[in-house]
């Protein structure tokens, strides 16, 4: 399915400015110029001097925002503007059909990665979305601006994504590049903005800033170039110098990444690596998986979040069939214990807080779990069974966001009802979804 460019462009012009970057590979709708109505105060709009009146600015306070939607099926962005509802089908063209979309530094930015058709053909498509808040004496003013979009960055095979510490980091398999995205950077240089490149060399690999401009940098196997998984992490500088490889033969296998307060924990074979930083000294652990575990089973995806204290995975091992589940797991660094939750999920994620773990299965039915203890608070059904495609999640304040693939709608679900409080209609098939903005999760 393609959406209607000729009409989104039109629609576009309610609020947004449609900005490309050179390495664009598809034309997106023209330009448009935002009405001065929608944009309540601008970034220049006062100066250090300026003792304005309470009735002359904006205070940042409650909820405003965008909501980006990617599809299954067509390279297109959808956008929902939450303050007039308004749905704008197709707004952006990317590189590619089912692409993932991310909110990233403190939720004004969104990262969308797109994969294909070929792999020159791979883009990182970077969106400022517009509205965010500044500090001025002792109050946030609201800065209300366009969709804007800022960057095209041309690299193959970005997959592995984080957000931490003022930074994104994408891991470009094909050519090892670690694609670094500071925060002051985008905001200083906006479309003139280069993100830093770490050479990590190619493998399916990830990167995890830490405080300090440093990051962690998964190794390549060095005994097998055609093995695709890293082997162990090392920490490197923005000079690309490596300053800590204690650990880099230290997680066999390594495949997926969370971090949460106590560090940044690694899936590898045979249980996890835990590193973490304390002040300039860094350590690492590697914690066994346990017995209940499958023998052949491996970590190979690890859920943080900054305000928790604990971590989820999920467990697969390889059958003659393909890949089977072997349960998701609560671990506790402190105590190097992991509890089975559940044995099957589907989509999950932290809550806003950090407090709770959302888990929807097969079936469409929310499970929500205590965070530190990992037990069952509530469920409910709010999607039906036997749907080709899972939802995709993401948070607004304290509301759930899910894609409905199978009707094309994306829902905003009350957490406290768990009914179902705004409907959006986006059309084709929902695949990913991020909210930039103010009251979002922010993780």
């Amino acid at each position: 399915m393609k959406f209607p460019i000729a009409l989104a462009a039109v629609l576009a012009a309610a609020f947004l400015v449609v900005a490309c970057g050179d390495d664009s590979s598809s034309e997106p709708p023209p330009a448009t110029e935002v009405p001065a109505a929608a944009r309540e105060v601008g970034e220049d709009d006062h100066t250090d001097e300026d003792d304005h009146a309470d009735d002359d600015h904006m205070v940042a306070s409650g909820e405003a925002g965008r909501i980006l939607v990617t599809d299954a099926d067509s390279p297109y962005v959808s956008i929902i503007d939450l303050s007039s509802g308004l749905v704008i089908q197709g707004a952006f063209e990317v590189a590619a059909p089912g692409a993932r979309v991310y909110s990233a530094l403190d939720g004004r930015y969104a990262f969308v990665l797109a994969r294909g058709p070929d792999d020159a053909d791979d883009r990182i498509h970077v969106f400022d979305g517009g509205i965010y808040s500044v500090p001025h004496d002792d109050h946030e003013d609201l800065v209300t601006g366009p969709l804007t979009r800022l960057l095209d960055v041309v690299d193959e095979l970005p997959i592995h994504y984080t957000s931490v510490n003022g930074w994104v980091a994408v891991f470009a398999d094909s050519n090892g590049h670690v694609v670094l995205f500071e925060e002051e950077g985008l905001a200083a240089e906006r479309n003139g903005y280069e993100p830093r490149i770490l050479e990590a060399g190619p493998q399916h690999g990830s990167a995890v800033a830490l405080a300090g401009d440093r990051f962690i940098v998964s190794t390549k196997n060095p005994d097998d170039a055609d093995d695709p998984l890293p082997v162990g992490v090392e920490v490197r500088d923005l000079n690309d110098n490596v300053i800590y490889d204690d650990s880099n033969r230290s997680c066999p296998g390594l495949h997926g990444e969370g971090h949460s307060a106590p560090g940044v924990l690694f899936g590898c074979i045979g249980g996890v690596l835990l590193f973490q930083q304390d002040g300039d000294t860094l350590s690492h652990v590697f914690l066994q998986n346990p017995e209940e575990m499958q023998e052949n089973a491996r970590i190979g995806t690890v859920y943080g979040h900054g305000e928790a204290d604990t971590f989820f995975a999920t467990a697969s091992y390889r059958t003659e069939q393909g890949w089977g589940q072997d349960g998701l797991w609560l671990i506790n660094p402190e105590s190097g214990a992991f509890t089975r939750v559940m044995d099957e999920s589907s989509t999950a994620a932290f809550g806003p807080e950090g407090e709770h773990f959302y888990v929807f299965t097969d079936d469409g039915v929310l499970h929500v779990f205590e965070a530190d203890t990992g037990e069952l608070v509530t469920k409910a059904a709010l999607l039906g069974p036997g749907a080709e495609r899972g939802p995709a999640m993401t948070f607004i304040g304290e509301d759930l966001v899910i894609t409905d693939p199978a009707n094309g709608l994306i829902k905003r679900v009350s957490l406290d009802t768990f009914s179902t409080v705004a409907q959006w209609e986006v059309g084709g098939t929902p695949a990913s979804v991020a909210f930039v903005g103010i009251g979002g999760s922010g993780h």
